[in-house]
């Protein structure tokens, strides 16, 4: 044996993946990184309030001028057909 476990094929498809757009899912959710410190600001389904921490973290330490986005967006696996 060759030290792998069972697997089943059901049949061979095509996939495609994208942003999922469905009434029952998650918000997308973004938040900014301190590229100078690693500080980051708490995550915020508002892009603007997300940006505003960015704002007043380079106005408490004007030289931290590069920041990060971070972005949860969830997204389906679909067949193609």
């Amino acid at each position: 044996m060759s030290g792998q476990g069972p697997h089943t094929v059901i049949r061979f498809a095509d996939w495609t993946i994208r942003p999922d757009a469905g009434e029952e899912a998650p918000p997308i959710v973004f938040a900014f990184r301190c590229t100078a410190c690693g500080a980051a600001g708490p995550p915020d389904e508002d892009f603007e309030a997300a940006r505003g921490w960015a704002f007043a973290h380079v106005g408490r330490n004007p030289s931290h001028r590069g920041y990060r986005e971070v972005i949860h967006r969830f997204w389906r696996m679909a067949l193609v057909r």
